[in-house]
């Protein structure tokens, strides 16, 4: 039940120490008589791994390439790198000239490219084969995310050897300046793969090859496998996602490049069929990775296609435990009207408390729903739902929330925050709690970024559930930010260094914010408040 509460505070949690799954590694065949090098381990899963922020976008072209901000194809020769090569040289190259518009001419300078053998040097050795004999691509993605890559021209593609050498300090040094700011799995299904390439992003890949893949040498479609006599069983190899055609063969191809010189395949290219690309047969993960530069323009928050003036912002919200199970407990909050035009019962408009899983973007529900309607009661008056999305309470309020006002203003008539008590589901993993005003997306607000608070540990990152219960310790749990004003959203900072290194590649706030509008634009989040509505 809603009460009121005099406290404007933002209680956030300390989450603990998590790590990925990670299978012994099994080094690729490698026989001694092929010409080129693999290097991926084939039983990779990415299981705990986010999935990437572009999903049922709705249409996307027919085709699209992205080889203009490729560097020139390279040449991993009969070493195992190739993880370094479809990673570092490929996928990093190609995001980094992206965000710094680099030219083609530009692309083939050894200043712009980025340096396979530093990232494959700097792998942990247990987590590489011996002699250069492969490595899993989530190793190299969390050394490209908490170390960096250093420049080709810096550490050049030389004097490989059995890859027993470690990297130079000036190396690790120019690595830190290039890092990404995090990594994101990619369902093999066509369309999610498509969806990616379309927004311009590269995907790593890692399959499993045939015979006829290692000598291919025509801008035919590759649809199958020939025989493993040569290869081996274990013939994993990564490569990158550079563009796609549904006219391409009989399903529609994806287009690929490899790292076994410009004499290989189609100059160094192949066309991979769309049904054959995402069957068990062939590729096991994929991969895309983000830049420093964030999906948001911090710089631009607004909604470029609203045309009111209503902005809603929540702010105060303290989450804290009520009674004796650590799973009840209750929220204060109060949502701020900060535009010139009131926020109409007639629209019915709601708000939201969602629990959102930082590393699974389809596991999330509502914990409360307080709706703002004219379809209940007369106005100024409020009551419980009987039945909405909230697992553990919903409501209804018939009122206007002018611009300037709160609703607690508009409901009670002072800015006391709202308490209300819920219940957290028997939940285990990583999450944040979001409070989202406008759920729905019907009042046209003018700024939609500012429509989500975030309860998150000090670090901003997600907090660790056990069967429903937080899991802290200590005053280090508690970091209360303190404001009697919505000018803005005050949040906890630490320094980089103090990151907990485990939690780095939990999907960010915005990541989250980017998800939940876009599952407003496609009616997905519709959708599932109706789900719930039907119980």
């Amino acid at each position: 039940m809603k009460t009121n509460a005099t406290l404007l505070l933002a209680f956030l949690l300390l989450a603990l120490l998590s790590s990925c799954d990670k299978d012994d590694p099994v080094t690729p065949d490698q026989p001694t008589d092929l010409e080129y090098g693999l290097g991926a381990f084939d039983n990779e899963t990415n299981d705990n791994i986010p999935t990437g922020i572009y999903f049922g976008t709705g249409s996307v072209p027919a085709k699209h390439d992205i080889t203009q901000y490729l560097p020139p194809v390279g040449d991993q020769g009969q070493y195992g790198t190739c993880v370094a090569w479809a990673l570092g040289y490929n996928l990093k190259t190609m995001i980094e000239a992206q965000d710094l518009n680099l030219t083609s001419s530009q692309l083939s300078q050894a200043s712009n490219q980025f340096s396979p053998k530093d990232l494959f040097l700097s792998i942990p050795s247990n987590e590489r084969g011996p002699d250069c004999g492969g490595t899993y691509l989530y190793s190299a993605l969390d050394v490209m995310q908490n170390r960096g890559v250093a420049k080709m021209n810096t550490a050049p593609y030389t004097d490989i050897q059995d890859c027993s050498q470690g990297t130079q300090s000036s190396w690790t040094s120019e690595a830190g300046n290039f890092k990404i700011e995090n990594y994101r799995s990619v369902d093999l299904s066509i369309n999610a793969i498509k969806e990616q390439i379309a927004n311009d992003r590269p995907v790593g890949f890692g399959a499993r090859l045939g015979d006829n893949f290692m000598t291919w040498d025509s801008d035919q479609v590759l649809n199958g496998h020939t025989s493993f006599d040569r290869v081996g069983q274990h013939a994993g190899h990564a490569m990158t996602i550079v563009g796609y055609d549904d006219n391409k063969g009989p399903n529609g191809a994806f287009r690929v490049v490899n790292s076994w010189s410009p004499f290989w395949g189609d100059q160094g290219f192949i066309w991979i069929d769309y049904n054959f690309f995402v069957s068990p047969d062939f590729a096991n993960v994929a991969y895309v990775a983000t830049n420093k530069k964030g999906d948001i323009d911090p710089n631009d928050p607004t909604d470029p296609t609203s045309s009111g003036n209503v902005d809603l912002i929540p702010w105060g919200l303290w989450d804290s435990q009520i009674g004796v199970s650590p799973r009840e407990r209750s929220l204060s909050y109060n949502v701020y009207n900060i535009g010139t035009e009131a926020a109409r019962a007639s629209s019915d408009w709601a708000i939201g408390y969602v629990f959102y899983n930082a590393f699974d973007a389809n596991d999330y529900g509502f914990l409360l729903y307080d709706y703002y309607s004219n379809d209940y009661g007369s106005p100024g008056q409020n009551a419980e739902l009987q039945s909405g999305p909230g697992l553990s309470g919903n409501w209804w309020n018939h009122v206007d929330v002018p611009g300037g006002s709160s609703i607690s203003l508009a409901v009670t008539g002072s800015q006391d925050n709202f308490d209300w008590a819920y219940e957290v589901p028997n939940i285990t993993g990583y999450y944040y709690l979001v409070m989202i005003a406008d759920v729905f997306d019907v009042l046209g607000d003018k700024d939609k970024n500012n429509n989500y608070y975030y309860i998150t540990d000090p670090y901003g990152y997600p907090i660790y559930f056990q069967n429903g219960i937080p899991q802290f310790t200590g005053d280090e749990a508690e970091v209360r930010v303190v404001s009697t004003k919505p000018s803005g959203m005050t949040q906890a900072h630490m320094s980089p260094a103090e990151k907990n290194k485990d939690l780095r590649n939990a999907y960010t706030k915005d990541e989250i914010q980017q998800m939940l509008i876009q599952r407003k634009k496609d009616g997905s989040l519709k959708e599932s408040l109706s789900k719930f509505r039907k119980k």
